[in-house]
């Protein structure tokens, strides 16, 4: 046997394409990873999107839904004017804070309850989920104490 007929048999002719082919995927990898990354976080800020309620509930049931429902047991109220501020304690690290804006329109109140403060870590919204649930448990309950209740949606700005 001869020895030469052996010793090329790792050295392959499309080597070359085999690496662009695996750079090529490598950056689709990359591009997908930062796609769904993007859309994770557009995600979690249509959650915090600001909801408009017309109600016809008197505005001081309002604000004490907004007292139970944003603020509850952990969070407090920082300012009592209009608009109502809640704010996370400092304890969780991260200070959020959800206002009510409520004002009387033909007849009906209008409540513009909105996130006021997150912070972001690599472009994702830190606790979204923590003020999603909070916007949504107000909303609810606005809900449950007048059916006829309008509730509108506005994004945030990014």
């Amino acid at each position: 046997m001869s020895s030469s007929r052996y010793q090329n048999w790792c050295i392959r002719d499309d080597a070359p394409e085999l690496a662009v082919a695996g750079i090529v995927i490598f950056i689709l990898v990359i591009a997908g990873l930062y796609g769904l990354v993007t859309l994770y976080s557009k995600f979690l800020l249509s959650g915090m999107a600001t909801r408009v309620v017309a109600t016809g509930l008197p505005i001081e049931q309002i604000r004490n839904v907004f007292v139970q429902k944003v603020a509850g047991s952990t969070w407090k109220i920082v300012d009592d004017g209009n608009p109502m501020i809640a704010q996370s304690p400092l304890l969780t690290g991260i200070r959020q804070q959800i206002g009510l804006e409520v004002e009387q329109n033909g007849g009906r109140n209008m409540a513009r309850v909105t996130v006021l403060r997150w912070t972001e870590k690599y472009g994702i919204p830190n606790k979204a989920y923590t003020l999603r649930m909070r916007l949504g448990a107000f909303v609810n309950e606005v809900q449950r104490l007048d059916p006829g209740a309008q509730v509108t949606e506005v994004a945030l700005k990014d």
